[in-house]
């Protein structure tokens, strides 16, 4: 459910519910979706794994920078979250993403962050840049590559302190990328992986109930299907699958917690761009069963405009179901 959404548009249609531009072909929905995603994330990471991390992380200096890999980075919001918990002092921070939107929104987006929090930035070669905060400085790299491809590299002398998958394990291969992963970090090191789906999806108020399940069930089914570029990927247990699979790596789980994406309106409607969260979500599950030979495809397209018409009225509430864990690689 958390980051199946990232390879699930990628179609050319356009629909429009109500002024609200699911599809485009530019790739710009994925990008504000990840964006108004970012207040959902907030208050769904676990406090415990969080503070457990910040317990275990080395201390940084000019010196001895804190090297950080970040897959699948995004548009860049988990940097501003761990700048906003003071985690990242004097850091060599980089973010790794293949998406051609991603990347031009994350400068975008960082410079118009830093401005907005006050913080020196100068912008360096080969995409680089350094932020100055009032705790110290950060060199962020991006690199616009492909998890697979990076693994394939020559990495001689690459090895990070901390290396971060945020609702980015279920869109891979965990057999074939957790192990690299770990090679990638030091002995000694951490892998902070966050918001892990597992399995369970909520809509509410209540609609057809059996209906709904059998909806949800597909959609999950539709996770477990999946490939990606020839790949099997994580699947809708990618939460649980993965304290199997670490243990294999022989990494140590040092904490693990729940991290629900749980939305529902204030008096004021939906805080921030929450609704557009909302609306995406719907429109990628409508999508990947609009034609699906098990459903009902005349109730399904009830279903869909009664839960758009609650996102509108601010009548809708959805909970997901993820962990986050934070890991300890071997010596």
């Amino acid at each position: 459910m958390i980051a199946h959404f990232r390879c699930t548009l990628l179609t050319t249609q356009t629909k429009n519910y109500k002024g609200f531009d699911v599809f485009d072909t530019q790739g710009q929905c994925f990008v504000r979706y990840l964006s108004s995603k970012k207040s959902v994330d907030d208050r769904a990471l676990n406090t415990h794994v969080r503070d457990t991390l910040a317990a275990a992380l080395p201390e940084s200096s000019p010196q001895a920078p804190l090297r950080v890999l970040e897959l699948g980075a995004g548009i860049g919001t988990m940097i501003e979250r761990l700048v906003d918990w003071r985690l990242l002092t004097f850091a060599d921070y980089t973010a790794i993403d293949c998406d051609v939107n991603c990347a031009s929104e994350f400068g975008r987006r960082m410079a118009n962050w830093v401005t907005a929090g006050g913080f020196g930035f100068s912008r360096r070669p080969e995409n680089t840049a350094l932020i100055r905060t009032q705790q110290g400085e950060i060199l962020i790299r991006f690199e616009r590559t492909d998890v697979y491809d990076l693994f394939t590299m020559d990495q001689t002398g690459r090895q990070w302190d901390l290396g971060i998958a945020h609702a980015f394990m279920d869109l891979v291969d965990i057999g074939g990328v957790l192990p690299r992963f770990c090679n990638f970090i030091r002995p000694g090191g951490l892998l902070y992986l966050t918001l892990n789906y597992d399995g369970e999806t909520i809509f509410l108020p209540g609609f057809n109930g059996a209906f709904e399940k059998q909806i949800l069930r597909l959609y999950n089914q539709t996770m477990d299907d999946r490939i990606i570029d020839s790949r099997i990927t994580g699947g809708c247990l990618t939460g649980r699958k993965l304290f199997g699979h670490l243990q294999a790596a022989n990494a140590a789980v040092l904490a693990a917690g729940g991290s629900d994406w749980i939305v529902l309106p204030a008096s004021q409607g939906y805080p921030q761009d929450e609704s557009y969260f909302l609306h995406y979500i719907l429109d990628t599950i409508y999508t990947e069963l609009e034609s699906h030979h098990e459903l009902d495809q005349k109730l399904l397209k009830s279903w869909i405009r009664t839960r758009h018409d609650q996102v509108e009225n601010a009548k809708l509430i959805f909970i997901a179901k993820n962990l986050d864990l934070l890991v300890q690689v071997s010596d």
